[in-house]
């Protein structure tokens, strides 16, 4: 059976190395089949969300909802002078709630739970995605669901092991926006030439670290495929985007400022008009973000297979 297995990856990985460049479809395109794929497999979906939100919400945040908008309303009030009754006002808080996520909780060490939970669900959210791609016609939608959190599992430590190096490989990009910050709050860049100087080299270090992740985030997938090794997956997704890197970094970029725009436009009217109510949606929302986040990109890859 191992030997099999091994076989099987070396045939896949040799897949990924071999296969013909072509065109590579719009972000449009990208999302109607992303959206198409997340209907197919609605289902099972909601319940990987509905068992990572409810655990995550006892164990990380104490049955908290996280940031209240009432009170980051007054503060922003009484602190700033923002109109929080106005649409810069809203925007503000809106602002603040992306900020402060994932670092609220009962405890100091929610963050760390957090982030192992989300782990655990993308793994699951990940299978879940390969299982539709491969058409399995004949397995039963009741026992999927156990599947997903089951054998999904087994890549854990590759995936670990590729999400650590997607981290170190956005250093740059963090210490680039440190830099710019320090210059400017601390008057190290006081006319416009130094702050351009120090903008200049803030879109550097962005662009090296994009540069970077653009292929590694591949990785991730390929690392969940059977017997695939961490320096294998980062080498058949080296690969995939071999030629085609600018392409598919415009098709990544794209996610981030998409899920901001569907976000804003359903918090917006909620933290004006209903702030009791935002921040148990905001925290659903973000449960619904992981899953369109893996789809998307999980699509992407597929489609560089091609």
């Amino acid at each position: 059976m191992p030997k099999t297995r091994t076989h099987k990856s070396k045939k896949t990985e040799n897949k990924i190395k071999t296969q013909a460049r072509h065109r590579l479809p719009s972000v449009f395109e990208l999302t109607r089949s992303t959206a198409v794929i997340l209907y197919r497999q609605r289902w099972t979906m909601l319940g990987v969300l509905v068992v990572y939100g409810l655990v995550n919400l006892l164990v990380a945040q104490g049955l908290s909802s996280g940031l209240s908008v009432s009170s980051a309303k007054s503060q922003l009030s009484s602190l700033f002078h923002i109109n929080t009754s106005n649409f810069g006002g809203n925007l503000s808080v809106y602002g603040l709630m992306l900020a402060s996520f994932g670092s609220s909780g009962s405890s100091s060490g929610s963050f760390g739970y957090s982030l192992i939970l989300a782990v655990v669900a993308s793994l699951a959210i990940i299978w879940t995605l390969r299982n539709a791609s491969n058409n399995k016609k004949g397995s039963k939608d009741r026992f999927m669901l156990k599947e997903a959190y089951y054998r999904g599992m087994y890549p854990l430590i590759p995936f670990l092991i590729i999400l650590l190096l997607i981290g170190i490989e956005l250093l740059p990009m963090l210490a680039g926006i440190s830099l710019y910050i320090s210059a400017v709050n601390n008057s190290i860049a006081i006319i416009a030439i130094e702050k351009l100087g120090f903008m200049v080299i803030l879109l550097l270090l962005s662009a090296l670290s994009l540069f970077l992740i653009s292929s590694s985030i591949f990785a991730l997938y390929i690392s969940t495929l059977p017997d695939m090794t961490p320096i294998k997956a980062l080498r058949s997704a080296k690969d995939l985007v071999k030629y085609r890197r600018f392409t598919v970094l415009l098709r990544i970029l794209y996610l981030p400022l998409a899920l901001l725009i569907i976000s804003a436009l359903v918090m917006l009217p909620l933290i004006a008009w209903a702030p009791a109510a935002a921040a148990w949606v905001f925290l659903g929302l973000s449960l619904v973000m992981l899953a369109l986040t893996h789809a998307y990109l999980y699509n992407l890859y597929r489609e560089l297979l091609i």
